[in-house]
């Protein structure tokens, strides 16, 4: 299924399947029968929502987009184990809490059950590819932890062996055939759509959404506010700013330009750190392939460039991979960094497990790049100053 077409057969298919609307998360207006229903606080997540219920239960809805146009909610609602299911829940997916077993596709899932204290929960992972944690990659070596791997790779059969609470999967702006195909063999797929949210404490603010799952709201709910102050007094640190140099993000791939590693919430960030996106509000095709003569472009006017390929630890390495780079104006003056310099004790890259649960740590690193002045005394955790060698 893919495409405009296809996503028209699954809207059709999430309609009949959960029974939910089009309508935008930000705009619930759902409520229990006798009326009764209060909403929890969500700051700076758009794709998600969370309502408890008078009954004791808890409707979540996720809002998950094609490209920018289409919308589509999911909906769960959530049953103490203790609760026998509610004859008004309609036609949602009805999950009972707290979950048990569940299996996660990337780092960043796991890092916010282990947040929560839950980690005992997760019954199987995509594999080594897109989670770095050291306890995982131990885990999976020792056959302790079943590999499911992941979108068109994904094992349906040692999923359903898992036969996990819930399936937690990356939802991107790009079409996909996986949902439908899970929930043929009766998995219950976890919606999830940090990555696409436009703030930065929008994609940590996820935290509230795996915690409603694991019965952990207050939890969720008191270590964000705490990551949400530090982030706010680093922002403030560079609001003042009026200089803001330009940068540009990705790497040459295959006769095009990938920004797979700038999501839209990075973006934000990079604004919040004083600079200036070029690739902002430029079309991409699939999501994050940039036209490689408008990246080119970019990059011979650009004063920084950051996330660059994730193997990359050196200028000579960057230019093996293509020696036009050698026009860049960054590269001439030596302002490129990579987001690559913390990594687990296996080597894999701490950023998008790690980095994402302590967002402040990152603006710091980025203020520090674009505004050494303003940071003085902070070290570089996440990022490295690529040198030649």
């Amino acid at each position: 299924m893919q495409g405009y077409g296809g996503w028209i057969v699954f809207l059709a298919l999430m309609a009949t399947l959960l029974g939910t609307s089009c309508s935008s998360v930000s705009d619930e207006q759902a409520v229990t029968a006798d009326g009764k229903a209060k909403m929890q606080t969500v700051k700076y997540a758009s794709r998600f929502s969370i309502m408890k219920r008078d009954d004791g239960c808890t409707l979540v809805k996720v809002l998950s987009p094609e490209g920018t146009d289409i919308g589509i909610d999911y909906a769960y609602l959530l049953v103490p184990h203790d609760r026998s299911v509610p004859e008004d829940s309609g036609t949602a997916a009805v999950v009972r809490i707290p979950l048990k077993r569940v299996t996660c596709e990337n780092g960043f899932h796991v890092s916010l059950i282990e947040m929560l204290d839950c980690f005992d929960a997760i019954a199987g992972v995509s594999g080594k590819r897109r989670i770095g944690q050291d306890r995982v990659h131990k885990m999976i070596d020792s056959g302790a932890l079943p590999v499911t791997g992941y979108m068109r790779g994904l094992n349906m059969e040692t999923l359903v062996k898992i036969d996990p609470d819930l399936a937690f999967v990356n939802v991107t702006s790009v079409s996909s055939d996986i949902f439908e195909k899970m929930m043929a063999y009766g998995l219950r797929p976890g919606f999830f759509c940090a990555s696409l949210e436009e703030h930065p404490l929008g994609a940590l603010e996820w935290i509230k959404f795996m915690g409603a799952f694991f019965e952990k709201d207050s939890l969720a709910a008191s270590l964000f506010e705490k990551q949400e102050h530090a982030y706010l007094d680093v922002q403030k640190t560079a609001e003042h700013l009026t200089r803001k140099p330009s940068v540009i993000t990705g790497y040459s791939r295959k006769g095009a330009w990938s920004i797979m590693g700038s999501s839209r919430w990075f973006v934000t960030m990079l604004e919040h750190a004083g600079s200036e996106y070029l690739f902002r509000g430029q079309e991409t095709d699939r999501g994050h392939i940039l036209s490689h003569e408008v990246a080119m472009d970019a990059g011979m006017k650009a004063d920084f460039w950051v996330n660059t390929h994730f193997r990359v630890t050196d200028l000579d390495g960057l230019l093996e991979i293509d020696e036009r780079y050698r026009l860049f104006s960054s590269v001439k003056k030596g302002m490129v960094y990579n987001n690559n310099n913390y990594r687990f004790e296996n080597g894999r890259n701490r950023f998008w497990d790690s980095g994402m649960v302590e967002p402040h740590v990152l603006l710091a690193d980025l203020i520090t790049i674009f505004h050494p002045e303003v940071l003085p005394d902070h070290t570089l955790k996440y990022y490295r100053r690529l040198e030649k060698r």
